[in-house]
């Protein structure tokens, strides 16, 4: 299983490139987590978008689903396509409200997201809520009971992954708040927040993500890597890690 980088921007950012989109491909099957804003384009220069065999949608934030509108159109007006969507319950009537639409999303059809277990052509998935706004989900995705990749979404408490965690996993991270430390309230993940989690996991790699652009790269690392002996990256577009 390969994980590719499509976007790994937080809300905002001054240094470019997309925001949240992660291409996971095992066996000719691709699903795609998230699908912020950019990466549209940037995914389709990787895979063509009507070749996904499902997209995974975290939580009800613009920066990690707003390329849906764009992958919509091009499946309904070009490929003439669809792709099953896996999104918490509220997605589709927030986007008819965007949208000024009926059925805006008909071209990706699916039930809404629940806590649970599923199989999305050969790929196990595991969804669980985390601490971030209502119905936020994180993900561990993995094959045929080999090592998985989980993906924090936005997360606020790091201890909502050890469920989903397994020894040997890949941990996709966010850490928004990158070396600082923790602050109350805050809705987001520090890199020493991260990796203490997959320290206590025992997973064997950790990539860092949807970082602000305000800490630096290497003070992000060096936080993490004081946390956790494993293998530590920062994400960056076009990023690719086999699992």
């Amino acid at each position: 299983m390969r994980l590719t980088v499509i976007g790994c921007a937080p809300a905002y950012t001054r240094s470019g490139g997309p925001s949240s989109c992660y291409l996971l491909e095992a066996e000719g099957s691709a699903v795609v987590l998230d699908m912020g804003q950019g990466s549209f384009s940037a995914l389709s220069a990787r895979r063509a978008p009507h070749l996904l065999d499902g997209v995974l949608i975290s939580h009800l934030h613009a920066d990690h689903l707003v390329d849906l509108i764009p992958l919509r159109h091009y499946l309904t007006y070009e490929a003439h396509a669809s792709v099953p969507l896996y999104a918490p319950p509220g997605l589709r009537a927030r986007m008819d409200d965007f949208q000024a639409a009926t059925d805006f999303l008909s071209a990706l059809p699916g039930e809404p997201l629940r806590p649970g277990s599923f199989v999305l052509a050969g790929f196990e998935v595991a969804a669980r809520h985390v601490t971030h706004i209502p119905d936020s989900f994180g993900f561990r995705v993995a094959r045929r009971g080999g090592p998985g990749l989980v993906y924090s979404g936005d997360c606020s408490n790091a201890d909502d992954l050890l469920p989903l965690l397994r020894r040997g996993d890949t941990l996709l991270c966010e850490a928004a708040l990158g070396s600082d430390y923790e602050a109350p309230g805050a809705l987001h993940l520090t890199a020493r927040q991260a990796a203490a989690v997959a320290a206590r996991s025992g997973v064997a790699r950790l990539v860092l993500t949807h970082v602000l652009d305000a800490y630096p790269e290497h003070a992000v690392l060096a936080s993490a890597r004081a946390a956790f002996s494993g293998e530590v990256v920062l994400a960056r577009p076009g990023l690719e890690v086999v699992l």
